[in-house]
């Protein structure tokens, strides 16, 4: 993750895809902060939905023809966050690759963006990279990011 973030990454209009998830008390550590865990899991939950909304649930059914796989998740925190306020994480594809892809996240909380997270998610088949078909392709340009330097 570079050192330098462009400014539409802190901004939840940069990103096509964003979702509200609701903190718990649970997700708090001893100084009543959202905590590094629970951080990590609303990047996962708003990657997972990005990604059923792309693709279809077949990708995280057992047995299915193809898998995605995450391969790498960087994380920066930029800010606290705080319960019981709500969060919103977006998420968009910032380049595709032959058989993976990149998806840029930002993690808001109250309008401000508290966190970032850049992940490389692989498409597999039996257990081995495989190239991305055409139409999971095409479904991938819903969220792509055009104007996100990173």
């Amino acid at each position: 993750m570079s050192r330098h973030i462009d400014p539409a990454r802190l901004e939840p209009a940069s990103y096509p895809f964003r979702l509200v998830i609701e903190t718990q008390f649970t997700d708090m550590d001893v100084a009543a902060h959202l905590n590094n865990i629970a951080i990590a899991r609303f990047y996962e939950s708003a990657r997972v939905r990005s990604n059923i909304a792309m693709f279809g649930r077949d990708f995280f059914r057992s047995g299915a023809a193809y898998l995605m796989v995450l391969a790498e998740a960087n994380i920066r925190y930029l800010a606290e966050g705080n319960f019981p306020d709500p969060v919103q994480v977006g998420c968009g594809i910032s380049r595709i690759g032959n058989s993976s892809f990149k998806m840029l996240q930002g993690l808001f909380q109250s309008g401000a963006c508290i966190g970032l997270c850049d992940c490389v998610m692989v498409l597999t088949a039996g257990g081995k990279p495989t190239p991305i078909p055409a139409d999971v392709r095409a479904a991938m340009q819903d969220i792509l990011m055009p104007h996100t330097h990173h």
